[in-house]
């Protein structure tokens, strides 16, 4: 038996140099860009990626595998902005490979010079150089970040706006209800609804679910009988109450009460 298993291993050997020698000789056809998610690509087409590709190694149709540096083209490929991921080879077939993985941008930033640029997820900037277009919150106000391409964004506004920015974009309710991001002067962030003349003041990053559940049963509760309009803004910084101000009167609020250890529903009484 070990005999045998030698002699598996040295023909697996002798396979395998076959094999790799065949894939170094072999001539490249052609070349395939696929672009992920497919069919929903924002910032890259087959005519950036092919001109990228292109400054790396040139026209790969015609020549031999063993002169396409992959590593190399690979590198260059991640270092685009709007590119998650990259992963190159050349099948068995002779088609050099080319998957994208782009990014998912979830909000527009206009800093205060004037520049515009996209987050991702994870905070990657991507200059707005795409002319489709993208239904993303729009975030302006006193950002001082400036557009570094590729880079992901600094600072502790940046990341209270990053953290709301997700927030809203993982829940389809919130991102159907908000259109607009605002940082204010103290570096509150503060969200424009798409319906009604009120902004909600959401402070920072922190503890998003429970501000955002006190301002549903605020719009359940508080603004279904009065409508949309009857305040200028409401404020759910506070984890303890959520204050509406009424245009051109006095705040109304409406206190919320803590949920104790034993997880009891939250319910706001009014003042």
């Amino acid at each position: 038996m070990v005999a045998l298993l030698l002699v598996l291993l040295v023909a697996l050997a002798i396979f395998w140099s076959s094999i790799s020698k065949t894939a170094k000789n072999r001539l490249v056809e052609t070349m395939e860009i696929t672009i992920l998610p497919e069919g929903k690509a924002i910032f890259l087409n087959n005519n950036i990626l092919g001109d990228s590709i292109q400054s790396v190694i040139g026209n790969p149709t015609g020549r031999s595998a063993a002169d396409i540096n992959i590593q190399k083209l690979e590198a260059r490929l991640n270092k685009i902005p709007a590119v998650k991921k990259a992963e190159v080879y050349i099948a068995l077939d002779g088609v050099l490979k080319v998957k994208i993985e782009e990014r998912t941008p979830i909000v527009l930033v206009q800093n205060l010079r004037g520049e515009e640029f996209y987050l991702d997820t994870q905070g990657v900037m991507i200059p707005n150089s795409t002319p489709k277009f993208c239904d993303v919150l729009v975030a302006n106000g006193n950002i001082r970040n400036v557009m570094s391409s590729g880079k992901i964004i600094g600072g502790e506004t940046a990341r209270n706006l990053l953290a709301v920015a997700k927030f809203i974009a993982a829940d389809s309710l919130w991102n159907m209800q908000f259109q607009q991001l605002y940082v204010d002067n103290y570096n509150d962030v503060v969200l424009i609804p798409r319906v009604g003349k009120h902004s909600i003041v959401v402070g920072n990053g922190a503890n998003l679910p429970e501000k955002f559940g006190n301002l549903r049963l605020f719009y359940d509760q508080g603004l279904k009988s009065t409508g949309w309009d009857r305040y200028k803004s409401v404020d759910i910084s506070n984890l303890n109450q959520v204050v509406g101000t009424r245009s051109g009167q006095e705040s109304v609020q409406k206190a919320e009460e803590k949920s104790n250890k034993s997880n009891s529903q939250n319910s706001p009484r009014k003042q």
